[in-house]
């Protein structure tokens, strides 16, 4: 299974550059920037953002070398 492009999930939720870019303090040419990037090579912190703005949530599961897991919930108060 191909992974979306932060892009991608934006444009299939119908929201704006503009409005990410205001949401992240950007300007659209910021966000298209970030855009480019895979998601893995985005920060955590500004993939989170990102993914606020178009609506969505951002969590992580971190495996611990005891077989553990722990989630973090990756949204950001703006």
């Amino acid at each position: 299974m191909r992974e979306l492009t932060l892009g991608e999930i934006r444009k299939q939720h119908r929201v704006k550059q503009e409005v990410v870019a205001l949401a992240l303090c950007v300007t659209a040419s910021g966000v298209s920037k970030l855009e480019s990037k895979r998601i893995q090579d985005v920060p955590l912190h500004r993939a989170a953002a990102y993914l606020a703005a178009v609506g969505g949530s951002l969590k992580v599961e971190v495996t611990l070398p005891d077989g553990g897991t722990v989630s973090v919930d990756g949204n950001t108060s703006a």
